[in-house]
């Protein structure tokens, strides 16, 4: 945590989402352990995970409608891809509406795993916006932009005003590599300016380098105004941060 919080005052970062695993038994920390380490540090919050293959799906999924009302969690991410399932899968759905009752965002993982180009099947964007339509009060943000196929992602979510877009892991090595800087700085470039307020700023962290992300949108043909949104007013407003 520590090494965290000097990241982010390195970088000039005022507030930052903490995304715990969706197992218990983790490197990263399961959701309880990221909820108790925030404790004392009023700009960092928290994303909610859960793991619907599990049997006690549903008591996940209340415990999160707990943490939603303490406003202890501000969204809720899902791994298709890292997890065998789909976004549409129908034991999502109380998630879903509990997001919508709350008016918080699900994020959606999206992209291959490095050397399971077949993982992406669980989170196309084809399945995403079969979301969007069945939940038309749902905010989905759509994490890593459908990575290498970034054009694609843009074409096929584009109608869909209820569909929002994160920065993370965009300006990693691996997917600069995969996809290509100048395909990504075109399609969120593209996006910014057709959605400014659709694009939200994330890394990654600490997989992927804060500097780099803070680089990639500094190095976008948008106008300060829009800049500005990515990087705080549009997060602010979608996950209601204080």
């Amino acid at each position: 945590m520590a090494e965290l919080v000097e990241e982010l005052h390195k970088n000039k970062v005022d507030s930052a989402i903490l995304i715990p695993d969706n197992t218990p038994q983790s490197d990263i920390g399961s959701l309880d352990e990221v909820l108790n380490l925030v404790n004392d540090h009023k700009h960092l919050y928290v994303m909610g995970t859960i793991d619907i293959q599990k049997r006690d799906y549903l008591s996940q999924t209340q415990k999160l409608n707990q943490l939603f009302q303490a406003e202890r969690i501000v969204a809720v991410k899902i791994f298709p891809g890292h997890d065998t399932i789909y976004p549409t899968d129908k034991r999502l759905s109380r998630l879903y509406e509990l997001c919508v009752e709350h008016d918080l965002p699900v994020v959606i993982h999206t992209g291959a795993i490095a050397g399971q180009p077949e993982s992406a099947k669980y989170n196309d964007p084809k399945h995403i916006i079969k979301v969007a339509e069945r939940f038309l009060a749902l905010k989905i943000v759509i994490a890593h932009y459908f990575f290498p196929k970034v054009e694609y992602c843009y074409d096929l979510t584009k109608p869909y005003t209820n569909i929002y877009f994160d920065t993370s892991g965009l300006a990693d090595d691996e997917v600069i590599a995969e996809t290509g800087l100048d395909r990504i700085k075109r399609v969120l470039t593209q996006t910014a300016n057709q959605r400014p307020n659709n694009v939200v700023f994330g890394t990654d962290y600490a997989m992927c380098s804060i500097r780099k992300h803070l680089d990639l949108v500094e190095s976008l043909e948008i106008n300060r105004r829009i800049r500005d949104r990515i990087l705080c007013e549009n997060a602010v407003q979608l996950f209601r941060l204080k």
